[in-house]
């Protein structure tokens, strides 16, 4: 996309640092009360012995994948994976990392400030 396109149709992005020790760790991906639509999300130099789950509302939205499989390429902010779900703005989104050693990693969330399908 376009960085016209993503000022019109209202994409933001918030970044998170992500210390996942070893053995389980949830961290709280805290968005906007504006949110109405999350759209995807990229992690950044994660290991890969790590797995996550991402879960949205109670939704598991990813289960026990590698982290790895989520890198992004930093030189490029614009490739991220696509989960579109609706958001209220009161929204509890979690990430359960499991590693088997202690391991820090960003992760970015791209979201809209309106709901757009």
């Amino acid at each position: 996309m376009n960085d016209k396109l993503l000022y019109e149709t209202g994409i933001r992005c918030k970044g998170f640092t992500v210390d996942a020790a070893a053995g389980t760790t949830t961290t709280s991906l805290d968005l906007s009360g504006f949110a109405k639509q999350f759209i995807g999300f990229a992690i950044v130099d994660a290991d890969n012995t790590t797995t996550i789950q991402l879960t949205i509302n109670n939704d598991v939205v990813v289960e026990a994948t590698n982290a790895t499989f989520f890198n992004s390429d930093a030189s490029n902010p614009r490739m991220f994976s696509e989960f579109n779900r609706p958001l209220s703005g009161q929204d509890t989104i979690s990430l359960r990392t499991t590693a088997d050693a202690a391991d820090e990693f960003f992760i970015v969330v791209y979201y809209r400030n309106k709901y757009m399908g």
